[in-house]
């Protein structure tokens, strides 16, 4: 497979690379490998957080999803919002229409700050990725490659669980999300993560290889 280096629409060399994987797949832990191996991130659920602090999103989202998703301060509860707009595929649906378009504002943002710093490698966690012509594709038009992470549903559940979400959050989360079996379809790379943390770490500096060489 030939992967490029990014001379893209920032005008600058970059290299991006598209990390993806459900709900306690973890993608977050492959995240932090990559970043101890000299990578940067930028973490859609965290641009998430930052995309409901916008005073118009908050609003929408509370006139889609009701007044009970904000707490007295007039903020969004996640969990509240979450167990409302994870119920059904409709729902979902509404929920990214509003914070999608700026989600991908505030995570461009984060990508120019890094180019501007001098960044050689830039990881952009997405968890709900749809595809390379999907939302997503602005981000992901100039990258080296997508690296899936995978992992049994019932591990799955059993780490989100372990972190503080409700089990049946998790199952409606999962259920909401591509399969696994579409992400590897999707990937350039597959890390299975069903194992040992020494397993996972084998398959992370693989693929950094690879990819840091292009």
């Amino acid at each position: 497979m030939m992967l490029k280096i990014v001379e893209g629409e920032r005008g600058e060399k970059m290299k991006t690379c598209i990390l993806i994987g459900g709900i306690g797949s973890g993608k977050s832990t492959v995240s932090h490998m990559l970043l101890e191996r000299g990578a940067k991130r930028v973490d859609l659920d965290e641009c998430g957080h930052e995309t409901l602090l916008d005073p118009e999103v908050i609003s929408q989202l509370a006139d889609t999803f009701g007044p009970e998703i904000l707490d007295e301060h007039g903020a969004i509860v996640r969990s509240e919002l979450a167990a409302r707009a994870f119920v059904t595929q409709a729902k979902t649906i509404q929920l990214n229409a509003i914070t999608q378009p700026r989600l991908l504002k505030v995570a461009q943002a984060q990508l120019d700050r890094l180019e501007q710093e001098g960044c050689e490698l830039a990881v952009i966690e997405i968890s709900a990725y749809d595809g390379p012509e999907g939302t997503f594709a602005p981000l992901v038009r100039n990258s080296v490659g997508v690296i899936a992470v995978t992992s049994p549903t019932r591990v799955r559940v059993q780490r989100a669980v372990a972190k503080g979400f409700a089990e049946d959050d998790v199952r409606r989360r999962i259920a909401r999300q591509v399969s696994d079996a579409q992400r590897a379809l999707w990937a350039d790379y597959v890390i299975s993560n069903k194992g040992t943390i020494d397993q996972l770490e084998e398959q992370v500096e693989l693929v950094w290889q690879d990819i840091a060489s292009k």
